[in-house]
């Protein structure tokens, strides 16, 4: 299973609920996977992606070059204003994003200004204090699964891996009214797919803590992790979960 494919996206899609032809935003829009997904069911949307990376939006010119809506993807700080204006798009999605910024409050105020009267914001995120691989010893794998959760990447201004349990209170208070509440459980028995990303991303993270001197685990445990986990999809005992909160919301008619 490709990024693209993973049912996050899809219930994305599901819970905007765009008509034909409307117009969506899609905050820290990444490579493209949810704007994908938007053009595969719906041909004539307008499509609308920020993000902060540079390569990031590169790509998703590139996989959403031929839809035939149209598509505007920008380079974009999303700690502050959107280059939208008032009551412009129909429906705002954000996946992965509200953790990165220093003021989540201030992006959900300017949710609810785009949006027009009525129009949906579908916000989720992996709450990565929720994660739980089996494979490396106990002790272990809740050091470096934590060192995770807590590590500020390099690449971040911000972090807090624990928000996604936060952002029914964050939506709740934000000007938007909040419709309903969605967990989703992703689960492996093999290291395959989404479950070997995520792993591999909580390898290179905490790796690359422990080699820039930040966080509380060593390289070497890193790596004693990674074999133990490695060793358990071998032998047939790995297991692997994470649950996305996905938050509905929508814009004072």
């Amino acid at each position: 299973m490709s990024e693209t494919d993973e049912a996050i996206h899809e219930l994305l899609v599901d819970s905007a609920q765009l008509s034909p032809g409307g117009r969506v935003a899609d905050l820290g829009c990444g490579r493209g996977p949810t704007l994908a997904a938007f053009a595969r069911r719906l041909p004539s949307a307008r499509l609308i992606g920020f993000d902060v990376s540079t390569a990031d939006v590169e790509a998703a010119r590139t996989l959403l070059a031929d839809h035939p809506g149209g598509a505007e993807l920008r380079v974009t700080d999303l700690s502050g204003p959107l280059p939208l204006a008032d009551d412009s798009v129909d429906a705002v999605v954000s996946y992965n994003v509200l953790e990165c910024l220093a003021d989540p409050a201030a992006l959900l105020r300017e949710v609810a200004r785009v949006l027009r009267p009525g129009g949906r914001a579908v916000v989720a995120h992996v709450d990565f204090d929720s994660l739980m691989v089996a494979g490396a010893p106990r002790e272990l794998d809740r050091r470096v699964c934590h060192a995770f959760t807590d590590d500020q990447q390099p690449w971040m201004a911000h972090a807090d891996g624990r928000i996604g349990r936060k952002l029914p209170g964050l939506l709740g208070a934000s000007p938007l009214v909040v419709e309903g509440v969605v967990p989703l459980v992703t689960t492996s028995t093999v290291l395959e797919g989404h479950a070997a990303r995520r792993i591999g991303h909580i390898r290179e993270a905490v790796s690359g803590a422990a080699a820039t001197g930040r966080g509380p685990v060593s390289a070497q445990e890193v790596a004693d992790w990674d074999a133990g986990v490695r060793l358990a999809a071998a032998e047939g005992r790995f297991f692997f979960a994470e649950t996305a909160v996905t938050v509905i919301a929508r814009a004072v008619a």
